[in-house]
């Protein structure tokens, strides 16, 4: 028996599916009470065992076992839904209540033993089991779906990164044995080609880690973290790109902030594109990363003097998709997504033609006494 276009929801894209192995008049006055608490399902009726066998080879959500089936009690269908359907939560059905069935019953599998004078009771193990079900589907859809994102992200990394990698290293090669013949046009024309794949190579590896981190698959490592060193690091880095530009980079660090424990790894990307962003936005003037202690956590502030920008372009900027003229959203993006794996937050001001500051907060001091 089936019973079309009747669909209990449980969430969205999912329905209820529901195996009886029961009698008409025991799947008639299940239903009607289903349906009497405002509940459609989707239910397919079976009598005999070849129609079970049959039925076995499609998904279901819940087997509701009857016990007015001859050879067809749960004592003969728990085996099948063993071997076919392993997964499938099974509920039996009994009009006489019986404390060593009960016991039988449970041990063969059975979710529940539920007594047909007790209806309520019924409907309610009913959509436990369905809710349990459907939970366990989209579980392991979710799973296969993080596989596919794993191998993608395999592919990509190997398809897109080595080609780059090569030319990069094929322009190294031919600088250090080719450098000195080559005319001034050619030596800055073969810099210009390194330079742009090197460029290109990191614009990868951030849209790389945004799909990692948006795919759940980015883990935090913390540990101790000199920071004075990382700081120094990542303004020297910066300065190395300024293609003079009368740029001033500063520091200016609390001592509390000396000694952090954090990823360092993510905490340096986020840094090096604050202030790459900082830097690239100012044609002259300062540019200084600052960083102190407040409560219990760490605060890093980036300040530039560059233009600035109006009242409603700030919105745009940790947007890709709204990327505004002289910003690198996509820089930007990646590090408010990498202080939130870290726990954090980022934040900007900006005054047109005065400036922009961001300022990232993260949970990462060192306690007195927690070396």
């Amino acid at each position: 028996m089936t019973s079309p276009g009747a669909v209990m929801s449980v969430g969205e894209g999912e329905a209820a599916r529901l195996l009886f192995v029961a009698s008409e008049g025991e799947t008639r006055q299940v239903l009607e009470r289903l349906r009497g608490a405002g509940l459609a399902v989707s239910v397919e009726r079976v009598g005999t065992p070849e129609a079970l066998k049959a039925a076995l080879e499609r998904p279901w959500d819940v087997a509701v076992c009857g016990a007015e089936l001859a050879g067809l009690g749960f004592r003969e269908v728990a085996p099948q839904l063993r071997e076919k359907a392993p997964g499938l939560g099974l509920l039996v059905l009994t009009s006489r209540w019986d404390e060593a069935e009960l016991g039988e019953a449970l041990k063969a599998g059975a979710h529940g033993y539920l007594d047909l004078g007790r209806l309520a009771q019924v409907v309610l193990e009913i959509q436990r089991e369905v809710r349990r079900a459907v939970e366990c589907r989209q579980l392991q859809r979710c799973l296969e779906e993080r596989q596919r994102g794993s191998e993608f992200l395999a592919n990509l990394n190997h398809d897109i990164r080595s080609p780059l990698n090569g030319i990069i290293g094929y322009c190294e090669l031919l600088i250090l044995e080719e450098g000195s013949r080559l005319s001034p046009n050619g030596q800055r024309d073969l810099g210009m080609v390194k330079k742009s794949a090197q460029t290109l190579l990191t614009l990868i590896n951030d849209v790389l880690e945004l799909i990692r981190i948006q795919a759940g698959r980015t883990e935090v490592m913390p540990e101790l973290v000199n920071f004075k060193a990382l700081a120094e690091e990542c303004t020297d880095t910066v300065r190395e790109n300024l293609e003079g530009k009368a740029l001033e980079l500063s520091t200016s660090l609390a001592e509390q902030v000396y000694l952090l424990r954090t990823d360092e790894l993510k905490l340096r990307q986020v840094l090096l594109h604050l202030l790459s962003h900082a830097a690239s936005t100012t044609a002259a003037g300062k540019v200084s990363l600052t960083a102190c202690a407040e409560g219990r956590e760490a605060l890093f502030s980036v300040e530039d003097t560059g233009g600035g920008l109006p009242e409603d372009q700030l919105p745009f900027l940790f947007d890709a998709r709204g990327r505004k003229e002289g910003t690198n959203a996509l820089g930007l993006v990646l590090a408010r997504e990498l202080t939130r794996v870290l726990g954090g937050s980022l934040s900007a001001r900006s005054t047109l033609g005065q400036g922009t500051s961001f300022t990232v907060r993260l949970p990462c001091l060192v306690e007195d006494g927690a070396l």
